[in-house]
């Protein structure tokens, strides 16, 4: 029952005793009646306040649900027990007062039936309550229980996600590996032997493009292999600084992000394939060129950002595909990963150089999970 419903019943309990008795008598019941809209916040001193109703012998429906509440609501059994003692004492005053008037204690059956009622209204509700406050204790522990389960569910299948990624990565560098390593022989052996000096500058291009995507299926293979192991995500920003060092780019990292920040799994990785694919572009379009790496919150949002300089002297002109091939789609497909976590990203030539700039949320996941 609501608790406006407890009150309109037991007013209405109240009602059936206007008249027959005293003011005094009047103002228990009415304080008892009152102190119902409050039992939820102060269930003990409601139980209080309705013990002097209860020792009139008319009034039980306020003690009732006074007791019921307090015995669903107080964690604490010894209080539980305290309340409905002084419940049942209260009850059984009439009894007492009556049997002390008549000068003797009376007969056992008349003074058990005179307790039956008492015993009744405060073991009746408190009984209800702990019942009522075990099932509510038994209905979280299965929440908790089923909410473990899911968990586990779903760690369970984003382990076998990762053990099959790795799987197709293995697979995947053992067949095109064999082949472009065939092609970096064979541009090799082109820079060397060609008759014409466009076709040895050629075959140069294409042995520095075959060894640059060996190296990434190399890194790629290893980012995958070290998330099987470790049964997690590849690409955390903890990882930036031998990511750079790596990366062949003279490039500076400045994090100015605080060591007890909070970052979702997702944002730490989509920085890390920002950071990523920019130096992979530095290499390809601006070679020689000097790098700054740049991580910061700001508010809610990592901002990530890698500004590169021109071209070393006697380079490829910076934003030149090395490939001639124009431009690839690596930024497009990390535009398309910052708008999936709510954030975005912009890249675009600065000055004489290149600037990528990432926005990303500070705790975000993608739907679908990840994306390589």
């Amino acid at each position: 029952m609501t608790d406006g419903a407890l009150v309109a019943a037991a007013g209405a309990e109240l009602l059936t005793v206007v008249g027959e008795v005293g003011r005094p008598t009047l103002a228990a019941y009415v304080l008892a009646v009152g102190a119902l809209a409050v039992r939820r916040r102060h269930p003990l001193l409601v139980v209080l306040a309705t013990v002097p109703a209860a020792m009139t012998g008319y009034l039980w429906l306020a003690p009732m649900f006074a007791l019921g509440t307090a015995a669903r609501l107080v964690h604490s059994g010894a209080l539980v027990g305290g309340a409905a003692a002084a419940v049942f004492l209260a009850a059984a005053a009439p009894l007492a007062y009556e049997i002390q008037c008549a000068g003797g204690a009376g007969s056992p059956a008349v003074l058990a039936a005179g307790l039956l009622g008492p015993a009744l209204l405060a073991a009746g509700p408190t009984l209800l309550g702990r019942v009522a406050r075990s099932r509510r204790a038994l209905a979280e522990r299965l929440t908790e229980a089923r909410a473990a389960l899911a968990r586990e569910h779903r760690m369970a299948e984003e382990r076998a996600a990762v053990a099959e990624r790795a799987r197709l990565a293995r697979e995947m560098h053992d067949i095109v590996s064999h082949h472009v390593s065939r092609i970096a022989v064979e541009a090799g052996a082109l820079s060397v032997t060609a008759d014409t000096p466009e076709a040895r500058r050629a075959g140069a291009r294409i042995g520095r493009i075959s060894s640059l995507a060996m190296t990434e299926l190399r890194d790629t293979l290893g980012v995958l292999r070290a998330q099987e192991a470790a049964g997690g995500g590849p690409g955390a920003l903890a990882d930036l600084p031998s990511l750079v060092t790596g990366s062949g780019v003279d490039a500076s990292v400045t994090d100015r992000v605080p060591a007890s920040a909070e970052l979702g799994a997702e944002t730490e990785y989509a920085a890390y394939r920002t950071v990523q694919e920019a130096l992979t572009n530095i290499v390809r379009h601006a070679p020689g060129a000097r790098a700054e790496v740049v991580l910061e919150l700001r508010g809610d949002a990592l901002l990530v950002e890698v500004a590169n300089g021109p071209p070393a002297d006697g380079a490829i002109a910076a934003g030149t595909p090395v490939s001639g091939a124009g431009p690839g789609l690596g930024l497009v497909g990390l535009r398309e990963r910052a708008a999936l976590l709510g954030g975005s990203l912009e890249a675009g030539p600065d000055g004489d150089g290149f600037l990528v700039r990432a926005r990303l949320p500070r705790s975000a996941t993608a739907p679908g999970g990840r994306e390589g």
